[in-house]
């Protein structure tokens, strides 16, 4: 796996959907975003931490032939055991250094610990001596059916990884039930039979987790067997020792002391190990303070010399010191070949010693880099020692730790270079300005209250966030305004969607190039007003409407300090309340209040949600994308802080991915289709335009004949399904739809031919009878797009007969993520009636009247050019009855419920009368009728996800997630693990706790949704990939304000 390729295309995607959200229009803002990012202030460096080679211990021969192991331990302990088609035996293992010294204490039944770093085999260092104790008891004489080691791990990961470790050894090469050291895993976990026969034939090494060694204490059934089977219990291991911390800590060490008496083992060793234990003060003091912490927590004495580190060698030869040698390997761009060329390489052993091991100077010994090092700081340093580029030195770095991945020690058969990427991604701070000028205000990223510097000055230049107009990129500063003392002060506000609308929140906007008119005949005048808020009065004179009076920008003066002043020399302003109704420069209005946040975007604003499931996608799919990489290697496991985190990002994760691929199979369909498809083949072409294949949505992948048409049958009413559900919830910030990135425009039948044909309208209105076809034309247009996006649909799958046809189909017939969830509601089709919504209307309805958004649209000035005469609320409304009776009329809408006495009929839209056709790519869908745009342009769209829409949602195909978690039935938790074992789970989000229960032997990549607590619990969750020595990659998602990120 090519672990740079993988990490530089989710910088590059993440940078991108970053961006995308966020417009900027001051080229000095925009300016210092853009060396923020290349700072590295959102996304620093990412961190290589390399794997240190250990020095050798003897091999598992050596030490039979010492009489240290019994015989039968070199048979057991063999790498590639049983794979091999002629037979053989595989490869003997060797040890290290601190595995020797382990069996050697074990041997004298001494408890002990090993501090020595993540990937260093400390498994075989109390498996080897409890393997060794058992095959003794057996050849002596002296063995007795029953527990003599439990192993207590904090997840559950950890007991499958180590199942699986153990099966190979002492399983493989031996016939089936005759293995001559039995082990069993037991956590809670596992399937009633396989407990039973826990139960009933106990082992001798028992995988267990702690909350399942208190079970075995406090439950009958567990006590009289398995404890019983452990009386005299020899060995006790607590792995991870560093997670047992605080109370719990505390627990566990009483749990210990109760196992003790519980199995009468006065005699039982302990033996814990930890990547992580301290790392204050020397050598020596580090050594006493594990051995005082496990003494306390064992319950026994721990030597001081028997807390085991790690002894490390080199893994390439000589010291890195021959500076001409280095300097033409960068030259020759080439990584050397062979074992031996590439260990004796200078420039192997420089790269080893930036990232994996440096001499220690006060004694000489070889240990761990103090701080990991970035690839950009290690090639600047390259670049001074030798004088060439820093790029061709990067370039010479990656490939020797490719050439070093790829290359196996012959004698350990590990890479001689096992590293990881460790990647913190975040969205960054907001951008903090100061209150002056554009030329002259300071720009920051740091959250600060003021200026640095002008407290010193007695100045206080204070400091404030700023938001973007989504569509221009004019900057407003959110402030709260507050009156004290006959004082006003302009304050810093951080709930930047405030949009409640009161005299307190609000924002400012400052602008030389267009500063806001101090006089209201003004603004008129310079068309600053959106057009939508004026009225001409009976003399032809142009104003204000009444209702917008309060909204209008109030011009002010402010100091730097945040004052209100009267005199010039405060910064001209305007004042905005909230809600934002209108941008003071490019007139886009909302017409209604809505949330601040989706007309104004945050640098600081992105949820933790989307950007982690942008992150998995871009990993699975460059996985996806690696030749080399066998299937079950391309997934990735992500942590999440707790259930209902793991949970709602599983669920967040296939809704878009779903939704994703939906609207690129739908984009595909429209390109192939210029013309438009219609309701009759819509599911059908976009279906086939999916490029799935059956076993990616079937219950039975190898179905045929009947079962598979069925099958196809259910996957394309499940795809019209949802694309008519997409009709309704496209218009989200976080994931503009096909019309928002002007992919897709939804039209409707007949509608040129309606609007010219003046019979229909001889009898309407006025206003409609004397009106444009044009202009007829898009009022219809306009209605039915507030129809669709109330869900006032005539569809099968809307009604009640229809969805449960739909559900059967689907659960006979279909399987996650493509299945209808058993929770899934049937969506509430509406009506729209040509009335005002009374007291206990029903919320899925749409009520068309003269004071609604649509009735007031049509009131606006000039909106019937040929109409003379003034329109009232009550004309509003009749123009609406008229357009629904003429589109009835003509077969666009059916009346789903038929008017009673004196009221009106409710309509809903045909399915038969939509259009779906393929836009132009250059502007999102326009909504008039909430939405005024003074640009020519149209609505912005998100570069980001249109890009998605049309190149990557076709690659999506198979991608999906699924939570694990305590919360999980644990059949469904069973089978999640085999399937994300296997690969065909990709993406699997869980909880950092003991409930995770997967192999993770072929881990290439983790991501953490937040930053853990403690650095522990990173080193943690970071160590479970790359644990067979491959190449690995760690992501850090990083929101901002939350403590520990």
């Amino acid at each position: 796996m090519d672990v740079f390729q993988v990490h530089q295309q989710l910088l590059a995607d993440y940078e991108a959907f970053t961006a995308g959200f966020t417009k900027i229009h001051d080229p000095r803002i925009q300016e210092h975003v853009d060396q923020r990012v290349a700072n590295g202030d959102q996304w620093p460096d990412a961190y290589l931490s390399l794997n240190p080679n250990f020095a050798s211990g003897g091999s598992i021969g050596e030490l039979v032939k010492q009489g240290i192991l019994h015989p039968e331990c070199e048979r057991i302990f063999r790498v590639g055991k049983g794979k091999e088609p002629d037979g053989t035996p595989g490869q003997v293992i060797d040890l290290h250094q601190h595995q020797r010294e382990a069996v050697e204490i074990a041997r004298g039944g001494a408890s002990y610990v090993l501090t020595t770093g993540t990937g260093s085999g400390k498994s075989l260092s109390y498996m080897v001596p409890i393997v060794d104790s058992v095959l003794r008891q057996r050849a002596t004489g002296s063995y007795e059916p029953g527990v003599k080691a439990i192993i207590v791990y904090p997840m559950n990961a950890l007991a499958n990884s180590q199942q699986h470790e153990l099966t190979r050894f002492l399983k493989n090469g031996y016939p089936i039930s005759d293995e001559p050291v039995t082990f069993r895993r037991y956590t809670g976990q596992d399937r009633e039979a396989d407990r039973a026969e826990v139960l009933n034939n106990p082992p001798d090494i028992l995988l267990t987790n702690y909350v399942m060694l208190e079970l075995l204490l406090t439950r009958p059934d567990e006590r009289d067997h398995l404890i019983t089977a452990a009386q005299d219990l020899r060995f006790l291991v607590l792995d991870e020792l560093h997670t047992y911390r605080g109370r719990q800590g505390a627990d566990v060490a009483m749990l210990v002391r109760r196992l003790r008496d519980a199995c009468a083992a006065d005699h039982m060793q302990c033996v814990g190990t930890s990547a992580t234990m301290t790392s204050e003060g020397s050598e020596a003091e580090q050594r006493r303070d594990v051995a005082k912490v496990a003494t306390r927590l064992f319950g026994t004495p721990v030597a001081v010399p028997n807390v085991i580190g790690e002894t490390l060698q080199r893994a390439t030869k000589g010291e890195p010191d021959d500076i001409a040698a280095i300097t033409s390997r960068i030259r020759s761009g080439k990584a050397s070949r062979g074992y031996e060329e590439l260990a004796a390489d200078p420039l192997t052993s420089w790269v080893e010693s930036q990232f994996g091991i440096v001499r220690r100077p006060e004694d000489g010994r070889l240990v761990r880099p103090l701080r990991p090092s970035t690839l950009p700081e290690a090639a600047h340093r390259l670049a001074e020692l030798t004088g060439e580029t820093a790029d061709a030195c990067a370039k010479a770095i990656q490939t020797t730790l490719r050439a070093g991945a790829d290359m196996l020690d012959p004698r350990t058969r590990r890479p001689v270079f096992a590293f990881r990427l460790h990647q913190f991604l975040s969205k960054g701070d907001n951008v903090y300005l100061s209150l002056q000028p554009e030329a002259d205000r300071y720009i920051t990223s740091r959250y600060q209250t003021v200026v640095p510097g002008t407290q010193l000055q007695n100045t206080n230049k204070i400091l404030l966030p700023a938001t973007f107009c989504r569509q221009c990129g004019q900057d407003y500063l959110a402030v709260r305004r507050i009156d004290e003392d006959g004082t006003r002060r302009y304050t810093s506000r951080r709930d930047a969607d405030a949009s409640g609308g009161d005299s307190v929140n609000g924002y400012l906007f400052i602008s030389s190039e267009m500063p806001w008119p101090g006089s209201l005949d003004v603004a008129i005048s310079e068309q600053r007003i959106p057009d939508s808020w004026l009225v001409t009065g009976r003399h032809g004179d142009v104003t204000v409407g009444s209702r917008w009076l309060k909204r209008l920008p109030e011009v002010v003066r402010v100091g730097s300090d945040g004052v209100e002043v009267d005199d010039p020399g405060g910064t001209l302003a305007a004042y905005v309340p909230t809600p934002f109704s209108f941008c003071l420069r490019c007139r886009v209005s909302y017409e209604q209040r809505g949330s601040d946040f989706a007309k104004l975007a945050s640098l600081a604003a992105e949820g933790r949600s989307s950007a982690t499931s942008v992150i998995s996608a871009s990993v699975v799919r460059s996985l996806r994308e690696q030749p080399d990489l066998p299937v079950e290697a391309r997934k990735l496991l992500a942590f999440a802080d707790n259930r209902q985190d793991a949970s709602l990002q599983a669920g967040h994760f296939n809704d878009f991915i779903q939704v994703t691929q939906l609207r690129g199979a739908l984009y595909r369909a429209l390109a192939a289709k210029p013309e438009g498809l219609s309701h009759e083949v819509i599911e059908h072409r976009v279906t086939d335009a999916l490029g799935i294949a059956l076993p990616d949505f079937a219950q039975n992948p190898e179905a045929r004949f009947s079962v598979e048409r069925k099958a196809w049958q259910a996957l394309r009413a499940v795809v019209g399904y949802r694309l008519y559900l997409d009709l309704e919830r496209g218009w989200r910030i976080t994931m503009p739809n096909l019309e928002q990135t002007g992919l897709l425009r939804i039209d409707y039948l007949d509608l040129p031919d309606i609007a010219a044909d003046r019979s229909l309208w001889q009898d309407r209105h006025f206003a409609l009878r004397d009106d444009a076809p044009d202009h007829r034309e898009e009022l219809m247009r306009l209605l039915l797009h507030e129809m669709r996006r109330a869900m006032a649909i005539d569809v099968g799958c809307f009604t009640d007969v229809g969805f449960e046809q739909l559900q059967k189909l689907s659960d006979q017939h279909l399987r996650e993520p493509w299945a209808l969830s058993e929770r899934e509601q049937r969506p509430q089709a509406g009506m729209a009636f040509a009335r005002a919504g009374g007291k206990g209307s029903a919320r899925e309805h749409l009520y068309l009247s003269g004071y609604g958004a649509y009735g007031r649209f049509l009131l606006r000035e000039g909106q019937f050019s040929a109409t003379k005469s003034k329109l009232t609320r009550d004309d509003s409304q009749k123009i609406i009855s008229d357009l629904l009776r003429v589109m009835e009329r003509c077969g666009l809408l059916t009346i789903a419920r038929p008017a009673e006495e004196g009221g009106a009929p409710g309509y809903q839209l045909k399915a038969s009368s939509i259009v779906w056709r393929p836009g132009d790519g250059k502007a999102g869908a326009e909504d008039p009728v909430r939405v005024e745009i003074a640009s020519e342009l149209g609505p912005r769209i998100n570069p980001f996800f249109q890009r998605l829409y049309t190149d990557v949602a076709a690659t999506l195909a198979g991608l999906h997630s699924r939570e694990h978690t305590a919360q999980v039935a644990n059949e469904d938790r069973i089978r999640r693990e085999d399937e994300f074992r296997k690969g065909t789970l990709p993406v699997l989000y869980c909880s950092p706790t003991m409930e995770l229960g997967i192999d993770i032997a072929s881990l290439n990549a983790v991501a953490l949704r937040n930053v853990p607590p403690t650095p522990a619990n990173y080193a943690q969750r970071a160590g479970r990939a790359g644990r067979s020595g491959q190449p690995a990659l760690v992501v850090t998602y990083c929101a901002t304000g939350n403590a520990h990120d």
